[in-house]
């Protein structure tokens, strides 16, 4: 289901159970937390956006911002041939409403993972844990929205810094930052737009050297990210261990919660030091410049450091990165991760994970069971 589709069901369905969110019925500013993620972004005027409560993204045309605008934040000029900056909002955020799918911001991505069920009679607190995750973009960047209590590791923008300045020769390229911010519980990043389309748009248009080319790059990426060790297994790129952190949870089972005991079991290696990884390099968070055949790597929410041998696993066992229908006839959903895998191979990596899955899977046995 594309975003936009997602959106109008996530209407239908608060219409169907109960009111819309207070914010629809009101220019009135409605506090974030009272908000989902997917409403942290409205409207001022034409050329004026809030962002959640404490930030404002305006454009103008011709006259650039002057350095001291007042609670100037960032600024820059877009392909459209705005000039934008992102300000300090007031304490009491200007009057607003609701983004519709004609305004100018797109809604570029929306996912419901780790969202409640909205029944009937729920109050607005409980309607903004509907969804927990959501990108917007215009003027040459991207917003992202999501919930912090549904973070994998270190905040976002603190991994991209970090890579960046860890990792100045790196083979692919990373946004820029350019505004963050965390408050009741939501997460707020804009960074700037990477060139190229996602490997998910393009890989079927690809001939099979080509597609070995950019499975070669994945490699090489996940092989750079991996030089950066840490001795604390599934810590963030600054130490921050999140309880729900998905390596962790990928080495305890319902019925074996010893992480050290499962790590022997599976396979995988016990001592450190371990290696940053990404944790969801999938075909959309790949970006493709074909023009320079090089590639950008976006979505960093979930990177961590993990055994060595996880980042081949990931791809072995098409963890997340299946693409979706229609798949060419001779081909599989899995042809991306496979490709990858196969690159990793050539470059030492043998753990396949099929003990690992064989051991994780009874955790997920009664989805098999209907």
């Amino acid at each position: 289901m594309k975003p936009l589709e997602q959106y109008a069901s996530v209407l239908d369905m608060m219409r169907k159970f109960r009111e819309l969110p207070r914010h629809f019925h009101t220019t009135d500013h409605v506090p974030m937390k009272s908000r989902a993620p997917m409403f942290g972004l409205t409207i001022i005027d034409d050329n004026s956006w809030l962002i959640g409560d404490r930030a404002i993204l305006t454009r103008r045309f011709g006259q650039p911002w002057a350095s001291d605008t007042p609670g100037l934040i960032n600024t820059w000029v877009a392909s459209d041939g705005g000039h934008y900056a992102i300000v300090d909002a007031p304490e009491i955020p200007p009057p607003s409403r609701p983004w519709k799918p004609d305004d100018a911001p797109i809604l570029m991505h929306l996912t419901s993972s780790g969202g409640i069920k909205l029944e009937a009679g729920h109050a607005d607190n409980d309607v903004a844990e509907v969804l927990n995750k959501c990108v917007y973009s215009i003027g040459d960047v991207c917003i992202k929205m999501h919930h912090t209590i549904h973070c994998d590791s270190s905040d976002e923008h603190v991994t991209i810094k970090e890579l960046s300045k860890r990792l100045p020769n790196r083979s692919f390229a990373l946004p820029t930052v350019l505004y963050h911010a965390r408050y009741d519980n939501r997460y707020f990043l804009v960074t700037t737009k990477v060139p190229g389309e996602t490997a998910a748009q393009l890989w079927w248009d690809f001939d099979d050297a080509m597609k070995d080319h950019y499975a070669d790059l994945v490699a090489e990426a996940s092989i750079e990210i991996a030089t950066l060790t840490s001795s604390e297994l599934g810590a963030g790129i600054d130490g921050t261990v999140a309880e729900n952190g998905r390596i962790l949870e990928s080495l305890t089972r319902k019925d074996m919660p010893d992480i050290l005991a499962n790590r022997e079991t599976v396979g995988l290696s016990v001592q450190p030091p371990f290696c940053f990884c990404h944790a969801d390099l999938g075909p959309t968070n790949i970006l493709i410049e074909g023009q320079k055949g090089t590639i950008s790597i976006i979505d960093w929410q979930a990177a961590q450091y993990v055994p060595r041998e996880w980042i081949g696993i990931e791809f072995a066992q098409g963890l997340a990165m299946v693409q979706d229908p229609p798949i060419p006839e001779g081909y599989s959903r899995g042809d991306y991760a496979h490709r990858v895998w196969r690159a990793l191979q050539r470059r030492g990596f043998k753990n396949d994970g099929k003990i690992w899955w064989s051991w994780k899977k009874v955790d997920y046995q009664e989805f098999f069971d209907c």
